[in-house]
């Protein structure tokens, strides 16, 4: 699956932010763990909101009869607003890529050629602060399903020759036998193959009610064991568990929104 090795850099980078002996963590928790710099920092929204202070009081400075000193304020707003998306478009027409910010600069140029400066100039804010909140909207959703990847342990226990030995959960690949002791994480995707318990799976489902599994059930990677110990066969590889198939599978369908289905929205 294309970026599937990116993603799983990334979940071992984030796996070792979790262990076993913190099975409080939630996803809610491990999103509020993501670090996020204050917006007035952000440059991606700190531009389009200058280009609409700029635009605003020009209109305020034209209402008030300072005509000249508006049409400035409208051309500062314009350029901060089209620095933004411009640049992009041309670089994408370059490639012979068409775009929702190269019709956008079209219209900007063209407004600006039949004299409509205060119209392009909002035309650049009302864009660039769209594209900033979209923007911020898709990394806030991409760091939540990145969290998802929390939820595995850094390491598992699997049997080995008879003895109990501890590996890196990134490891682990299919068909080995995991013992999963009460109070920890499963690891990977497996089937029940000894003893019997109850799993916390609220964290991924949603679900808040245990779910009762035994010999031949299916266990998902980042439950929680809440009872009695169990050896599970892995199913999985550590690296390519439902969570990482769930989050690649999600931010695969973010990127393939083209442009195509951009200029129809």
């Amino acid at each position: 699956m294309p970026g599937a090795g990116l993603l799983r850099d990334g979940g071992r980078r984030m796996s070792a932010a979790c262990g076993c002996d913190e099975p409080e963590t939630t996803v809610g928790e491990a999103v509020e763990e993501v670090q996020e710099r204050p917006w007035w920092r952000d440059r991606g929204i700190m531009v389009p909101v200058l280009s609409g202070v700029a635009f605003l009081t020009g209109l305020v400075l034209e209402w008030s009869g300072l005509e000249i000193l508006a049409l400035v304020l409208f051309w500062l707003g314009l350029l901060l607003g089209a620095s933004t998306f411009t640049p992009g478009a041309i670089r994408k027409l370059f490639k012979r890529k068409l775009g929702i910010s190269l019709l956008m600069t079209i219209s900007a140029i063209g407004a600006v050629i039949l004299g409509y400066v205060e119209e392009a100039a909002a035309l650049a804010f009302l864009y660039s602060i769209a594209e900033a909140l979209e923007d911020k909207a898709m990394d806030r959703a991409r760091g939540g399903l990145r969290a998802l990847l929390k939820l595995v342990p850094e390491t598992a226990t699997i049997r080995r020759d008879g003895a109990s030995v501890e590996v890196a959960a990134k490891d682990l690949q299919v068909g080995q036998l995991m013992l999963v002791r009460p109070g920890e994480r499963i690891a990977t995707d497996g089937v029940v193959v000894t003893g019997r318990s109850s799993l916390d799976t609220s964290a991924i489902t949603g679900e808040s009610i245990p779910v009762e599994v035994e010999l031949g059930d299916a266990v998902s990677a980042g439950a929680i064991n809440s009872a009695g110990a169990l050896e599970v066969e892995t199913t999985a590889a550590g690296t390519d568990n439902s969570l990482t198939t769930i989050v690649e599978l999600v931010e695969q369908a973010q990127a393939e929104k083209g442009d195509r289905a951009r200029i129809a929205d």
